[in-house]
């Protein structure tokens, strides 16, 4: 595929920019108007190049933004670089996987997510969709290129919709967790099931510990509310010894103290 050259506007070369013009490490230079076009490109370009080859694409910037992004990373490429300037954003992709049949992605507000139960079990939990399309291929990025905040959530996550985050409040968005706790992958107290990405970031010599026992609808931290990731580890321990030594009376006391924060408390997730 022939190279094509692209002139950026002056008040757009800055160094990041400028060290992408006419070089011959990128094959392509792609100026994309909207997620459909995005899509036949990246499918079309996963075709053509190489393994680790990459490509540079330049997107109008809009609301939805995180579809590209998601969309980009579904379709076998890694982000390297991202780069928001005035109304576009500047991408930088390299192949990471050849894609030989990609099926369209079809989305709907209840969601099945990949979570890890019981002694290490994949289990499949079912939520209402907080988030834009593609966004569970972007957890890894974000981690890396955000942080956690102290809860141990991802910072700045612009996944989220308004929707999401009202129904995330008010924990409208896990009333379908019900559905797992009928066909016994979840028990009502417990560990929070997640990600395989969100538990990379746990000591791995505390990961045996919590995979001894099912994870739950109300983890242990709705009730005693850290504020950084390592008290959250240790609200989970507390909860887990208290668990392997009384397992009913355990979860009774925190029911009930769970009931006590939201009614009379009027505490709502973060």
């Amino acid at each position: 595929m022939k190279q094509k050259q692209y002139i950026f506007q002056k008040e757009t070369r800055s160094s990041y920019l400028r060290s992408y013009v006419g070089s011959k490490s990128f094959l392509h230079f792609s100026n994309i108007g909207d997620v459909q076009n995005t899509k036949q490109n990246l499918i079309a370009f996963n075709k053509k190049l190489q393994h680790n080859q990459k490509i540079f694409m330049k997107i109008r910037k809009e609301k939805d933004f995180p579809l590209y992004h998601g969309c980009m990373v579904y379709h076998g490429f890694a982000i390297e670089r991202l780069n928001d300037y005035k109304d576009y954003v500047y991408v930088e992709l390299k192949k990471k996987q050849t894609i030989h049949k990609q099926k369209d992605k079809k989305y709907s507000w209840l969601i099945k997510l990949p979570r890890t139960g019981k002694m290490g079990k994949r289990i499949y939990v079912y939520k209402l969709r907080t988030m834009q399309p593609y966004s569970e291929y972007l957890q890894d990025y974000m981690i890396k290129s955000n942080g956690l905040k102290d809860d141990g959530t991802i910072k700045n996550d612009y996944r989220i919709t308004k929707f999401g985050k009202f129904a995330r409040k008010y924990w409208f968005d896990e009333l379908p967790m019900l559905l797992n706790f009928i066909n016994g992958d979840l028990k009502l107290i417990g560990v929070r099931p997640l990600s395989d990405s969100m538990l990379s970031q746990y000591p791995e010599s505390y990961l045996a510990i919590r995979h001894k026992s099912k994870p739950g609808l109300i983890p242990p931290y709705y009730i005693d509310k850290p504020e950084t990731f390592d008290e959250i580890i240790v609200s989970e321990k507390r909860y887990l010894e208290k668990y392997s030594k009384n397992k009913i009376l355990t979860d009774i006391i925190y029911f009930s103290k769970f009931l006590k924060v939201v009614f009379l408390k009027g505490v709502r997730s973060s």
